[in-house]
């Protein structure tokens, strides 16, 4: 990682872009056990993830990940220029997505000078992605242009290239309809749809008719990628599959739009007819006359390059004939009875595309080192003539010529750069992202081809660069499919969008230019305070895009009265009559902002924006506020406004809320006293209209379900309503019949500062009132006061509360809290959410583990994590940051109840390995446990609750033939088995049961008659899965002493970790008859888990102890093979060292089939 951390400093950063105080320490990244080998097989996710292991900081996660590329590049032999990846050019200028404050667009590096008529002395700024637009008489300043790398998009860069300059499917991307996703990308007041179409268009219109490179941010963010997606290299075969099967269906259901058919199998479309072939599966079974065939669409052929020399003998493997004979022979079924016979099976063409992709498989998986690349010598040509394989065709549909090569350079299939070389105008030209340069037949094939070549010391290195697709085009079609398409075709309004955005940033460039002669001023209403109070105590808030409809642009020198009253006249439709302008600006000695003062005649825009570039101004009219005369006013008079800003605190929620403003209107200074008297009736009025807390989740524990909520406890505001926030008239019999007691108000003189009135009120002054706490809330009121708040809002951290419930853990909250916050004030938080604050203290939490990203195994106590911050901080001492995650539970107990006793939550296993019921028991710690007590208060528990059922393992059982007759199986199994335990006696139980300690898929430790070991001045452990379940039988009819009680595990090999052995599932012990043999045991196991004995076919038996594994031999007792492997004592229960007991493992897959990793594949989410 120091490597890393050396190539970001001192090649990718950029003070600019990103805070040096958020770089780790190298004392950190010196205790990092991933290896640069280790990370450059990684994906993308696993790398992050261990970046977020060694305390890199979110916003540092892209120049890492490019760093990383970097330095994962060169892993091929010969020079630097054989395996280009790096891309000397692309620095945190150009590729950086938070660019903010350095140029507009990355420099232009396209072409070389050798495509230039003219040499402009320097590189001019322009937007990403827009350039000057040709407009069809001028000569292009360069012939081909380039497209520019994200982070790792060699790949898309060389597949984009590949396709555009193939001109029918140019043409079809140009014919699709994307004129509404012009006019929303045109309208800023749309959200704009993310259409993989349009953005092709605006992508192929910029390199057909521009001059510089382009950039595909636009078109991989129609794909639903992030910029962190950008740096993760996928595959470019996976890539034009996908991207080829998505605009087919979008080209679907635009004809079925269109004809009104919504069939789902409409092929005849564009990109079908283009690249769609046809495979024929055949069987023939010659001994009964039988052939049987099955036809398959393709987009594209994959060829063998392993054990192959060229293009034809990889044809020949891929047609070759397959014979099934001797125990494979085929199966013919008819009228029921099944007959096998020699059959040949194979494929042949039926029907070839005008445009063959063929994958070349260079990657190929070694059981040992992984997926590796082969590197050995294959060739390819000019001419492909497929009339061999097609002998019913005619000579003009098996004749192809080569037109595109795309390559990839590196020795390995998880890292390395794509490229590619495309002929255009019966030329051959390197694509190489944003460089384009002519390329010689030596370069298009015999340097692509592999094999070997000699280094600088004569010795013999493998050529890592390597065809890995190529693109045939149909002879006799080539004219056609290759034709030249003019400006004319290009949509109207992908060109005329495009002019309009080159306009607006010509104009953005003027404006910049002028900028030093105007100011802007962005106009606001009460809505807009409501969601951010920042607006009260500062000019314009940090980062905040307001509308253009909204945004106005005015010469300094401009007075701003009248110019700002005819701006919102007419973009507000507010009257200039109705009119009342405010501006914030400093007032007092401290010289802090606030939103108090009023805009008059005589008054420049440059006085109002103080020196500032930008500015808010507060737009409202006596029917959007409180607008209140204080003493009679006539027509004429001399009237002074106050401006004043009313906040509510609800302490008991958590936050504080905007009610709204008031404009005081008087010709005689009005005491504070009276300004509130006369204020109170709206403030009351607001406070009514303000909802029931949005984040209330009652019964959430229970049904563990519902959506993400978010707060922000500070800025939250109340919603808005349908009736503007002032004018309304109370009538005065109302007011006098209202109780005024409870009400209180103090003002915020300063940030977060606050004191009561003083004598009089000023413009600008924010009140902040609060409604006197109920006896019935006292209990949850953990601030009582807007200043004991300003404690809270100073230690809050991010955390997003969860239900410990696997497998979803819906999010109860997210929202920030301060992490000084008790336990019990988390309980009672909490428990107020989900409805019942009553019970506060049965909601225990559980820390977050960085490790597994779930709840960690381990309850948090309340004496060693008695606050957020604790609970918070991660248990595992390598890691340092504090986790955002914490879980809940609602127990059956109180917290205090589960901490003061001997606490067992266990389930409850029938003889079949599935649990029927789960419980939870407490225990005094002053008796100790042992088997007659354990398991007679374990079944009173069991016979008095009615049971819970619980979802069971996976398992492949028969399945009966309606859910309904499944449910009834269930129902009569479980009732059998429950049976069993409410006719136990309970002071007996000790006799018939054990407690069984599992922990990931193993046997640990076992509590019975045979294992009473006392647990004295310990417990239960919490992290350990506890299941009560009947002792094992004896197999009837065998002597004891000729059979032994073994434990057995389901497990799996993963070869490339140490730990290879990993358990799963439900562990179980068995008697074994030492006379015994595999098969038979393998049948009692399937009839005992009561699967089928097809469901354990593919199953093996072994004897495992760490991670030492002995497949058991079908034909030798299993006795002898038992104790030759280990002694009997280490199959026992309850070892020092549980890891180093031996059992005997099934070796399967688990039943639970994992998803596959996203991350590892390409996803188009559009």
């Amino acid at each position: 990682m120091l490597n890393v951390l050396d190539i970001v400093r001192h090649v990718f950063w950029n003070d600019q872009l990103f805070d040096r105080d958020l770089l780790p320490p190298e004392a950190d990244l010196e205790k990092c056990q991933t290896t640069l080998a280790d990370l450059a097989t990684m994906t993308g996710a696993e790398r992050i993830a261990v970046f977020r292991e060694c305390g890199i900081h979110n916003s540092l996660h892209p120049v890492f990940l490019r760093a990383l590329q970097r330095l994962t590049a060169i892993h091929g032999s010969g020079k630097i220029a054989d395996n280009y990846m790096l891309h000397h050019h692309l620095s945190a200028h150009n590729w950086s997505p938070s660019l903010s404050s350095a140029h507009l667009l990355g420099y232009s590096f396209v072409n070389s000078e050798a495509f230039s008529t003219e040499k402009v002395d320097g590189p001019i700024p322009r937007p990403k992605g827009k350039m000057v637009l040709d407009s069809g008489g001028a000569i292009s300043k360069t012939k081909y242009n380039g497209l520019l790398n994200q982070g790792a998009t060699c790949y898309l860069n060389s597949l984009l290239q590949a396709l555009f300059h193939i001109s029918e499917f140019r043409w079809t991307i140009y014919q699709m309809p994307t004129g509404e996703e012009a006019e929303e990308k045109n309208d800023t007041g749309v959200k704009r749809t993310k259409s993989i179409p349009y953005a092709l268009q605006r992508l192929f219109c910029l390199l057909q008719r521009g001059n510089e490179a382009v950039d595909t941010t636009e078109l991989t963010e129609s794909f639903g990628w992030s910029s962190t997606d950008s740096f993760i290299q996928h595959d470019v075969h996976e890539m034009t599959c996908k991207l080829l099967d998505n605009l087919e269906n979008k080209l679907n259901h635009v004809q079925q739009s269109e004809k009104g058919d919504h069939s789902s199998h409409t092929k005849n479309n564009a990109i079908s007819q283009l690249f769609v072939g046809v495979l024929e599966n055949f069987v023939c079974v010659d001994e009964v006359g039988y052939h049987g065939s099955r036809e398959e669409l393709f987009y594209d052929l994959q060829l063998v390059v392993k054990n192959t020399t060229d293009i034809y003998t990889s044809f020949e493997r891929f047609f070759q004939v397959e014979v099934l004979d001797g125990k494979n022979k085929y199966c013919l079924e008819n009228n029921g009875k099944k007959s096998y016979h020699r059959a040949e099976k194979g494929v042949r063409l039926k029907l070839t595309p005008p445009i063959l992709l063929l994958h070349l498989a260079r990657f190929d998986y070694d059981i040992e080192r992984g997926e590796t690349k082969v590197l050995s010598r294959w060739d390819y040509y000019n001419n492909l003539d497929l009339s061999k394989y097609m002998p019913h065709a005619s000579k003009e549909d098996t004749d192809y010529t080569l037109c595109s090569v795309l390559v990839h350079s590196g020795s390995d299939a998880g890292f390395g750069h794509y490229f590619c070389f495309l002929r255009c105008s019966d030329a051959w030209y390197r694509f190489n992202d944003e460089d384009v340069s002519p390329a010689s037949l030596r370069e298009v094939f015999g340097a692509n081809f592999g094999g070997f070549k000699l280094n600088y010391w004569g010795s013999e290195v493998p050529n890592t660069t390597n065809a890995y697709m190529l693109v045939y085009i149909r002879t006799s079609q080539i004219g056609h499919l290759l034709r030249s398409i003019g400006p004319e075709d290009v949509p109207w309004h992908v060109v005329r969008q495009l002019e309009w955005e080159q306009k607006e940033y010509e104009r953005l460039l003027k404006e910049r230019a002028e900028d030093h002669l105007y100011g802007k001023i962005y106009f606001i209403q009460p809505n807009d305070i409501e969601e951010e109070h920042e607006f009260l105590s500062c000019r314009r808030p940090q980062g905040k895009q307001f509308p253009t409809n909204t945004t106005f642009r005015v010469l300094l020198s401009t007075e701003a009265l009248p110019a700002f009253q005819s701006f919102v006249e007419k973009q507000i439709g507010i009257p200039i009559s109705e009119q009342l302008l405010w501006y914030p600006s400093e007032r007092g000695e401290n010289g802090h902002v606030f939103l108090h003062k009023q805009v008059i005649q005589g008054v420049t825009v440059s006085d109002i924006l103080c020196g500032e570039k930008d500015c808010c101004v507060f737009v409202v009219t006596p029917s959007t506020v409180n607008y209140i005369e204080a003493d009679g006013i006539e027509e004429g008079d001399s009237v002074k406004y106050d401006l004043l800003h009313h906040k509510l605190y609800i302490p008991l929620h958590l936050k504080v809320v905007f009610l709204g403003c008031t404009v005081l209107a008087y010709k005689k200074r009005v005491t504070s006293a009276k300004a509130i008297q006369l204020m109170e009736p709206f403030i009351r009025k607001r406070i009514t209209e303000i909802p029931a807390d949005v984040n209330l989740r009652p019964n959430h524990h229970l049904t563990g379900g519902g959506s993400k909520c978010t707060i922000d406890p500070e800025t939250s505001a109340a919603p808005s309503n349908e009736r503007p926030l002032g004018a309304w008239t109370v009538p005065p019999e109302k007011i006098e019949a209202e109780k005024r007691e409870g009400l209180s108000v103090l003002c915020e003189y300063d940030h977060n500062a606050y004191s009561k009135c003083s004598p009089y009120l000023n413009s600008g002054d924010i009140l902040v009132w609060q409604e006197a706490i109920s006896e019935e809330d006292k209990s949850g009121v953990f601030y009582p006061d807007i200043v004991s708040f300003q404690q809270f809002l100073r230690r809050l951290v991010p955390v997003e509360i969860k239900l410990n419930h696997p497998p979803s853990y819906s999010t109860l909250i997210n929202t920030q809290l301060a992490e000084n916050m008790t336990y019990e004030q988390l309980q009672r938080y909490v428990a107020r959410l989900i409805g019942d604050p009553e019970n506060y203290d049965r909601i225990r939490f559980t820390m977050h583990s960085p490790e597994t990203k779930l709840p960690y195994f381990m309850k948090g106590r309340k004496k060693d994590r008695p606050t957020l911050g604790k609970l918070l901080s991660p248990p595992v001492p390598r890691y340092v940051a504090l986790s955002r995650y914490l879980y809940y539970e609602y127990c059956k107990y109180t917290v205090t109840e589960i901490e003061a006793a001997h606490s067992l939550q266990f389930k409850l296993f029938n003889e079949r390995v599935k649990p029927i019921s789960q419980h939870w028991i407490l225990m005094p710690r002053e008796i100790p446990i042992t088997p007659v007590e354990l398991f007679s208060t374990c079944v009173r528990e069991i016979q008095e609750v009615k049971s819970n059922s619980v979802h069971s393992f996976p398992t492949t059982p028969v399945l009966p033939k309606t859910e309904k007759e499944k449910e009834l199986q269930e129902r009569d199994v479980l009732d059998s088995d429950m049976m069993f335990y409410q006719d136990l006696d309970p002071d007996g139980a000790w006799k018939e049961l054990r407690l069984v300690d599992v922990w990931r898929g193993r046997i640990y430790n076992v509590f019975d008659k045979d294992h009473p070991r006392t647990f004295e001045n310990s417990t239960f452990e919490e992290s350990a899965e506890y299941r009560i379940e009947k002792i094992p039988r004896p197999i009837e009819g065998v002597p004891l002493q000729n059979q032994s009680l073994i434990h057995v595990h389901h497990f799996t090999m993963v070869r490339q970790r140490s730990n290879s052995v990993e358990t799963h599932g439900d562990p179980f012990s068995i008697y074994i008859d030492h006379a015994e043999f595999a098969p038979g045991l393998l049948r009692r196991i399937a009839y005992k888990l009561g699967l089928s004995e097809a469901a354990v076919v593919d199953w093996k038996l072994a004897l495992v102890r760490e991670n030492y594994v002995v497949e058991v031999q079908p034909g030798v007792p299993l006795g002898k093979q038992l104790f030759e492997f280990s002694l009997e004592s280490q199959y026992q229960p309850n070892q020092q060292y549980p890891l180093k007991m031996a059992f005997l493992g099934l070796e399967h897959a688990p039943l639970l089939k994992r998803p596959v990793k996203r991350d590892s594949r390409v996803v188009i989410l559009n």
